[in-house]
C-alpha cells in the first residue's frame, strides 16, 4: 500500500531526526519535488532535496505506525 504526505524539513535537527526514522523503515520511501526523486533513505539526497523546499514523501509496504513518526513535519 502506498501512502504520501507533503513535508518541509526547516533546520538540521528536522532532518536528522527525518533520517533517523528513515532508515529505520522496514518498507521503501521515496521522496518526491517536482522532477526529482529519491531514495528517502538516502542522506545526500534528502539534503539535496531539502535545500529547496517542500516534498512529498511516498511510502510503500510501510505501517501507520511507520506513518506518524513522520507527521510533526507535515505541511
Amino acid at each position: 500500500m502506498e501512502q504520501i504526505i507533503t513535508l518541509k524539513l526547516n533546520t538540521l535537527k528536522d532532518f536528522r531526526e527525518f533520517m533517523e526514522s528513515a532508515t529505520m523503515l522496514n518498507g521503501f520511501a521515496r521522496a518526491i519535488q517536482g522532477e526529482t526523486n529519491v531514495d528517502a533513505k538516502s542522506t545526500l539526497g534528502i539534503a539535496s532535496i531539502m535545500e529547496l523546499g517542500s516534498f512529498n514523501l511516498k511510502l510503500i509496504d510501510c505501517s501507520d505506525t511507520e506513518l506518524d513518526k513522520f507527521r510533526k513535519w507535515e505541511i
